[in-house]
């Protein structure tokens, strides 16, 4: 696997980031195909490989194909390769969301289709690659090469997950509520401090070792023992001071979000009563609908 040559159909953020990583460890990147050929240049030459103009000498060329085009595009990227000879290649996807199965008829290929999806977030295609080192890989696919994949891993120096194919959508979501929904929550905290005048800058600055000394916790401690706040101390009063300032946008969401605290805070505390803020929390949700 350390000598397979790999190639990318795809030119962006996964794509040149992957292709940079995987070349770092001295592994063979035989080249990109794009629909912007113009794309693959580009990320050949940041890559130090080559840019393909057609599929059919990429396909030649390539042992391991990797699709890094959004999800929605695999599928019709799948039909193309799927009129040259595909035998005993092994087609990648990077999607979080789908499995291997949107390869359709693969095996009559004689091709060998799996998911490879790094738990990393993509947003640059320069080459950079830092932090990649520390990234989990989840692999879903044939039975047959994952302990091929598996070997292709170890080999980067990277852990590796096996996920389910029925399970492809649920391992999805843990990864957009840690990431995407991280960022929907940290917007509006920047958002409603902003509003007390002080500047986009600064509030970055102020908050940024709130929430690192948060996430260091939650790494040496977990969720349970990092809960921390007015939910976490039962302060009924406190929350209702949330409620008669906080901006109608978030509203919801602050009622929702600290029902989920309660209840992580009354697993910490099971002597201590929550019910009188949760009610409160629920009254609040109805009179918002």
């Amino acid at each position: 696997m350390d000598k397979i040559r790999i190639g990318f159909i795809g030119a962006g953020q996964v794509g040149v980031t992957l292709g940079a990583y995987f070349a770092g460890k001295g592994l063979n990147i035989s080249g990109y195909f794009s629909r912007s050929f113009n794309s693959a240049q580009a990320a050949a030459k940041i890559v130090s490989t080559q840019a393909f103009a057609d599929l059919a000498p990429f396909v030649e060329e390539c042992e391991m194909i990797f699709i890094t085009t959004a999800d929605e595009q695999i599928k019709t990227v799948w039909q193309e390769l799927k009129k040259y000879d595909l035998n005993n290649k092994i087609i990648c996807h990077t999607s979080g969301a789908l499995a291997a199965d949107v390869f359709e008829g693969i095996a009559a290929c004689g091709a060998y289709g799996c998911s490879i999806h790094p738990m990393y977030a993509f947003a640059q295609k320069n080459g950079q690659t830092q932090g990649l080192e520390s990234c989990f890989f989840a692999l879903e696919g044939n039975g047959e090469y994952l302990a091929e994949i598996i070997s292709f891993i170890k080999k980067l120096g990277n852990k590796y997950l096996l996920i389910a194919q029925d399970k492809k959508a649920l391992y999805h979501l843990a990864n957009v509520f840690v990431a995407n929904f991280v960022l929907a929550v940290l917007n509006s905290g920047f958002n409603c401090l902003q509003s007390c005048g002080v500047s986009q800058k600064e509030t970055i600055q102020a908050l940024m070792p709130l929430i690192a000394a948060n996430l260091d916790n939650i790494a040496q401690k977990g969720c349970l023992e990092s809960l921390t706040g007015p939910v976490e101390r039962n302060d009924l009063a406190t929350v209702k001071k949330h409620l008669e300032v906080i901006p109608p946008q978030y509203s919801g969401l602050y009622a929702q979000l600290s029902i989920i605290l309660a209840d992580l805070a009354q697993q910490k505390h099971p002597a201590r009563d929550y019910g009188a803020l949760v009610n409160a929390l629920s009254d609040y949700m109805n009179k918002c609908q």
